[in-house]
């Protein structure tokens, strides 16, 4: 894996700055440690101090001054190397007792813990390297000498080294861990994202057919690929569909052209009567406008699989629009020997467009009306149920067989048998659509005889 490509992810970008936060709070945090235990170890070497001198003031009060001196060394003795420092000097500042060499300037014997620095001179020995300040506490005692106890820093300081060394390296180890955490996020993020990618190269030059491949650990990604591929699944089926109907365009619409064309051209290839012209123009038009409503047909078929349609949309009375289609195709079906049977449930209300429904009936009542023998009833039914509104168009046709019925629903697709009928394939087609459009469902049953065509649309709201 490339590694500029992978300090340019996210996640490791990501994983830098909280590294970088989590290394200063780390730090703050340390750094407060450190201050706690070095304040901590200086208050415990001043109780040191003074329960040392308490202990020594009690000695100079029980015992003979040869015999004090005498515990002084032995004290001295008794402390590890360095451990434990003690001065007696007397009223005049005479030396007359423990390892250092004289007081210190500007040391007051109040009883309070000060913070010196020892110079050599004083000290039983030198010290290389070690200019801290000392921990000192002098004390008068009654007979008018002054005791002095100091306490070694060896010990405290190997406490305090030993804890800044834990420190820095627990905060190395942990912005080493963090840092590590963001690589190993960013190369497991790359994993992820390279399907996606590569997916995408494919899809540019062509290969509709590519999907991202979705793992089985059900995450954020595996969701963004699912609805990827619904995406491409769409687009292609959108595709298949253009070139579909570029293909039946070009194949069903090239004969009503082509038979305008060559009207035309027999009516002008000689003089003719009035009469004789206004019967071509009229068959020219009529032509013209079954082209005209294909291709009407065909563009509102694709706003509704597109769902760009822009119409108005909110609370169509069904039930009402229906009785109105009735009231229209009533005389249509007189006219034509069948008769147009109702069985509408009042007040049937749903969300959508009106005109997009209207025209879906329409369709309906148009397929059921054409292929119904004469004598025969065409039944327009609207109910409810479940939540559901059911409209549906039943005919005693000759129906559509189970196997073409996934066919009939596509642009263009016609039956062998409905091909001497008028029309052009689109009607299902654009119910279908308008079905989709409003989230319902077309169905084909079969009426025995006939067909059932069924909407099944969600009921709306009441309020």
């Amino acid at each position: 894996m490339n590694p500029r490509r992978l300090l340019r992810t996210s996640a490791v970008r990501l994983a830098l700055r909280y590294a970088l936060l989590y290394g200063v709070l780390m730090a703050v945090a340390l750094g407060a440690l450190y201050w706690s235990i070095s304040g901590f170890v200086d208050v415990q070497l001043a109780a040191g101090l003074r329960k040392t001198m308490d202990a020594l003031e009690q000695s100079h009060a029980e015992l003979p001054p040869e015999q004090f001196r005498a515990l002084l060394k032995a004290e001295i003795r008794a402390a590890p190397a360095g451990r434990l420092h003690v001065l007696l000097v007397s009223a005049d500042g005479r030396v007359e007792a423990g390892d250092l060499r004289g007081w210190p300037a500007d040391l007051q014997a109040d009883g309070e813990v000060h913070n010196l620095v020892l110079e050599d001179d004083l000290l039983p020995s030198r010290r290389e390297d070690r200019d801290a300040y000392w921990p000192v506490l002098a004390r008068p005692l009654p007979d008018g000498h002054r005791l002095l106890v100091t306490h070694g820093l060896e010990q405290a300081e190997a406490l305090l080294d030993f804890t800044q060394g834990t420190i820095a390296a627990v905060l190395a180890v942990s912005l080493a861990l963090a840092l590590g955490l963001g690589v190993l996020q960013g190369r497991s993020l790359l994993q992820r994202i390279d399907p996606l990618i590569d997916t995408t190269r494919a899809i540019r030059v062509g290969q509709l057919d590519r999907r991202v491949p979705v793992s089985s650990q059900d995450d954020e990604f595996d969701e963004l690929a699912g609805q990827f591929n619904a995406m491409l699944e769409r687009i292609q089926a959108l595709m298949e569909g253009m070139r579909q109907v570029t293909d039946n365009v070009a194949h069903d619409l090239r004969r009503p052209l082509s038979r305008v064309r060559n009207l035309l051209d027999v009516t002008l290839s000689e003089p003719r009567d009035r009469a004789e012209y206004q019967e071509a123009i009229g068959r020219a038009l009529t032509d013209l406008d079954e082209l005209i409503h294909t291709f009407n047909a065909l563009m509102e078929i694709a706003q509704a699989e597109a769902g760009s349609f822009r119409g108005e949309w909110g609370p169509v009375d069904l039930s009402a629009l229906a009785e109105e289609l009735a009231e229209l195709y009533g005389d249509q079906a007189e006219e034509q020997g069948r008769t147009l049977e109702l069985a509408l449930e009042p007040g049937v209300v749903v969300i959508g467009n009106r005109h997009l429904l209207a025209q879906a009936q329409a369709n309906l009542l148009d397929n059921a009306l054409k292929f119904s023998p004469p004598g025969t009833p065409v039944r327009l039914e609207l109910a409810t149920s479940g939540g559901r509104v059911h409209l549906q168009v039943v005919d005693r046709g000759p129906g559509i067989p189970a196997a073409e019925r996934e066919r009939v629903v596509k642009r263009f697709e016609r039956l062998d048998d409905a091909r001497s009928a008028p029309g052009s394939g689109l009607g299902l087609s654009l119910v279908a659509a308008m079905a989709r459009l409003h989230h319902a469902r077309l169905e084909l049953d079969d009426a025995g005889p006939g067909l059932c065509a069924r909407l099944d649309f969600a009921e709306a709201p009441c309020g």
